[in-house]
Formats: C-alpha cells, structure tokens, sequence
C-alpha cells in the first residue's frame, strides 16, 4: 500500500527551468527510501513538496490516501517528522521540551509530554539526565539523535530527512547510520531520506531513488542500481564505489586483519578472487 503517491509532478522555480520533472513516484508503508543524487538533482525540492513547504505546477501528490492540496497545511507537518541537517534545536529550550514542542503546540499535557520524552530518550540510549541539558552541552551527534527524537515525538507514520547526518565526523556519521536503521526496524516507520553520499544510500535504502536533472533515473534495491543499472549514468554513477560498499564489512575487516598480521598478502587475494593485480 502507497502512503505517499507522486504522479507527473513538475516544479519550476522559475519559468521554463524545471528541477522536478514530471516524476511518477510511490512510496510504500514502511518503506526506506533514499533520494539520492549530485546538488541540483531535484532531492531536496521533492522532499519539501511532500511536506507542502512549495507549491508545484502541474501532477498530483497523495499522503495516506488523500491530495496534499485537501490537506490543512499546518495538520499535515506535524502529521510527518522532519530532520535538516542544521537540526534546528531552540537553545533556551531544554532538551525535554525540544523533543516535546511539537506535543507542546498539540496542547498534550505536561505528563503526557513527560512520558514520551523519557520513552525517546531511552530508544536513543541517553540517560534521562540528558533531558535537562540544554543543546550546547551536547555534542553534534548527540544534537543530531535529539533531532530525530524530536521527529518522532508525535508518532508519525513517515519521517522527511535531508541530509541529516552532512554536519558531523565519519565516525558519529556510521554510529547515526547504525542507530537509524535499527529505529526503522523497530518502529516501521516510512522514512524519505535525502544525501548525495553513494555509501550512505546503499547503506541505508531499502529503495534507493537516483535522480538526475529533475528526473528518476532508475529506482530499486541497491542490488539491482549496481548490477543491473538501466542506463551508463547508473553504471557510471555507482561504478566501483557501489560495488564495495554493499560487500559484507566483517568479511573485507577479517582479510584486511588477515594482510595486517602477515597470513595473507595482496597476491593472495587476487589468486583466490582469480584476478591478476593490474602494474
């Protein structure tokens, strides 16, 4: 079942110059779905339409079964949880109420905004006393994790994410991969998440949406963008890097320990892989 419909949509800023370009696109409940592509593609514009943050010109939209434009603006946000890559935390806020301020402006009561915020906190492995720091007493991972529990605070169905994870190190960027995919397992919830990063959608997509110039170049599992790409530019886009980013990480670490103690030299793994190592 479609929770979020996109038929022949078109989006121009300005007259002529289309950056959505008729895209027919269905998402399903559950689904994870990266959009994935160079700056200009179109990504982050497809993003704010589902959320009505713009307007497009021609097509249709759907969330859970009904026309964005029967929608109330304002029910429809907070129906969906967002995540930027500013994160947008309110420093004079506590983190409590950071991740509470959208139960706050649905006029939840104190005990209920207490309860879910001790509930998100502990799916995010903070200890409680985290809840009455402010966001400068954290570091931007941690900032970062308030972000997504704030996106979730109101239990919606689909949460938008636009390169959520752009503004942090490599290393508390994999912890964030790691700990998204284990939220999607759990919760279920249909994630759109938006990055340029070719690791970073295989590694998290259950879909993976390549766009180019406005339009879907080919959508999928990562295993069918890599190994059955419809067109040069899927080839040329994923190429080598996709292939080693979907090889299974504990068996490369093992050959790698393997070449660093000595019992297995480079020439050895291109016997075993039948392959001669290029001059």
């Amino acid at each position: 079942m479609a929770i979020i419909e996109i038929k022949d949509v078109v989006k121009a800023y300005i007259p002529g110059e289309t950056v959505i370009d008729h895209i027919d696109l269905d998402i399903e409940l559950g689904e994870f779905v990266v959009l994935l592509g160079s700056s200009g593609c179109g990504k982050t514009t497809l993003l704010k339409l589902i959320n009505k943050l713009i307007d497009f010109e021609h097509g249709t939209i759907s969330v859970k079964g009904k026309d964005i434009n029967d929608w109330d603006t304002i029910a429809l946000r907070r129906s969906i949880g967002y995540v930027i890559q500013q994160i947008g935390l309110l420093p004079h806020l506590t983190i409590e109420d950071n991740i509470t301020y959208v139960l706050s402006l649905e006029k939840k009561s104190v005990q209920e905004k207490k309860v879910r915020a001790r509930e998100l906190i502990d799916l995010l492995g903070f200890d409680e006393s985290f809840l009455k720091r402010y966001p400068r007493e954290l570091s931007g991972g941690q900032r970062q994790r308030i972000g997504v529990a704030r996106a979730l605070a109101a239990n919606p169905d689909i949460i938008l994410m636009d390169e959520p994870f752009g503004a942090v190190d490599e290393i508390a960027r994999n912890a964030l991969q790691d700990e998204l995919i284990s939220l999607h397992q759990q919760l279920k919830k249909t994630i759109i998440f938006v990055t340029h990063d070719i690791a970073e959608a295989l590694k998290l997509g259950t879909k993976i949406v390549l766009l180019r110039d406005g339009k879907i170049e080919q959508q999928g599992t990562k295993e069918s963008l890599i190994f059955e790409p419809k067109t040069p530019f899927v080839e040329e886009f994923f190429g080598i890097k996709g292939f080693t980013s979907i090889l299974d990480e504990r068996i490369m670490s093992n050959v790698y320990q393997q070449v660093l103690c000595g019992s297995m030299t480079l020439k050895d793994l291109y016997t075993a892989l039948h392959v001669e190592p290029e001059c």
